[in-house]
C-alpha cells in the first residue's frame, strides 16, 4: 500500500509511515470493523506525543476530506522481498487536493529549510575576477647557476685559446699562418754561396776502343763542316757544348754512344747510332743548366774509347 501522504510504498499495518511519520489509514478502519471505540497504539503515539510539523500539515489536509479518503477501497499487495527501488509500483489515486478561495489547487509543502534547496544567486552579472598566482614569475635558471655556467665556459674556452696558441707557437704553424695571412713577411734568404769550381785539365783518357775513335773535342762553337775551331773546357750555364769525334775505318761495323756526366754523376746518353762501316766525323750537343764539373765519355760497340773534361759555371 502507499502512504496517503508521502505516497511511498509502505507495509499493509497499522505502523505510522517510516518515512514521514503519517499515521496508517487502517486505524479508523479496524476500529469501525471491531465496533470499539478504543484507540490503537498508534492512535494513543499520536494523542499523546503528536506528530511531527509536516505530519500535523498532513492531518489538517486529511481532515478537509476525511470521507474521500475512507470510502476508497484499499488495494492490498503482497509483500515483495525484493528492496523497494525493484518492486512494482501500483497506480496512485488521484485524490482531490484543498482549493483556495480562487479555485486553485493548493499542494502542501513540508517544512523544512527550503533555502537550502535554492541554487545561490551569483552577487552581479559580470565577469569572474581571478587573482594571479603569481606576481613575478620564477626564473627557470636559478641566476648563480648560470653565472657559474658562463664562468665555467669563458675559462675553459681561455684554456683551449692558451694550448692551442702554444701548441701554433711550439710547432711552427703560427708563423706559417702569419706567413700566409700576410701579417708577417717571409723572412729574406741570402743566396747560397758557389763554390768556384777549378778548371779541368785538357788531358784526355783514352780506353780499349781509342784506336777506332782517335780524336773528340768539347768546343762552344763549330764551323760549317762540323769541326771544332778550337777546344774549349771552360763553359757558361745553358751553353751549348758541341762534341766533335772522328771514327777510323773499322774491321767490322759498329756503334758510338756517348754519354754525360755531372759532378761524377751518370745525366743522361745519347741513342746509339747507325752502323758504321767506314770512316767519318761525327757531333753531338749538350747544356747544362746549373753549375757543376763535367765529363762526357764515348764508347765504340759499349767499349771505352776517349773520355774527356770540362765545367760550367
Amino acid at each position: 500500500m502507499l502512504c496517503t501522504f508521502c505516497n511511498t510504498p509502505r507495509l499493509d499495518n497499522e505502523a505510522p509511515c517510516s518515512r514521514c511519520g503519517a499515521p496508517s489509514p487502517l486505524i479508523g478502519k479496524n476500529n469501525a470493523q471491531n465496533g470499539t471505540g478504543a484507540l490503537s497504539p498508534a492512535a494513543m503515539w499520536a494523542g499523546s506525543m503528536g506528530p511531527p510539523a509536516d505530519v500535523q500539515m498532513s492531518n489538517q489536509v486529511q481532515q478537509n476530506f476525511p470521507q474521500m479518503a475512507q470510502d476508497q477501497p484499499q488495494v492490498q499487495q503482497p509483500i515483495s522481498l525484493l528492496p523497494v527501488p525493484y518492486q512494482p509500483q501500483p497506480q496512485q489515486s488521484l485524490l482531490p487536493l484543498p482549493q483556495d478561495q480562487e479555485g486553485n489547487g493548493l499542494i502542501p509543502l513540508p517544512t523544512q529549510n527550503l533555502g537550502a534547496l535554492l541554487p545561490a544567486l551569483a552577487e552581479s552579472s559580470g565577469a569572474t575576477y581571478v587573482a594571479p598566482m603569481y606576481t613575478k614569475p620564477r626564473p627557470i635558471i636559478p641566476r648563480y647557476r648560470a653565472i657559474s655556467g658562463l664562468l665555467s665556459v669563458l675559462i675553459v674556452t681561455i684554456l683551449l685559446c692558451t694550448g692551442a696558441g702554444y701548441y701554433a707557437k711550439a710547432s711552427g704553424k703560427l708563423s706559417a699562418f702569419s706567413q700566409f695571412t700576410g701579417f708577417t713577411p717571409p723572412q729574406s734568404l741570402k743566396p747560397t754561396p758557389t763554390p768556384l769550381l777549378p778548371n779541368p785539365g785538357t788531358k784526355q783518357v783514352t780506353g780499349p776502343a781509342y784506336g777506332i775513335i782517335n780524336s773528340a773535342t768539347a768546343s762552344a762553337s763549330i764551323n760549317a763542316v762540323g769541326v771544332a775551331s778550337q777546344q774549349d773546357t771552360v763553359f757558361k750555364p745553358n751553353q751549348t757544348i758541341y762534341l766533335t769525334y772522328s771514327v777510323q775505318r773499322p774491321k767490322t761495323p759498329g756503334v758510338v754512344v756517348i754519354k754525360w756526366y755531372t759532378n761524377g754523376a751518370f745525366y743522361q746518353a745519347t741513342r746509339p747510332t747507325q752502323p758504321i762501316n767506314e770512316a767519318i766525323n761525327g757531333n753531338a750537343q749538350e747544356a747544362y743548366p746549373q753549375p757543376a764539373e763535367g765529363m762526357v765519355e764515348l764508347y765504340w760497340n759499349n767499349v771505352l774509347a776517349i773520355r774527356l773534361f770540362f765545367v760550367v759555371r
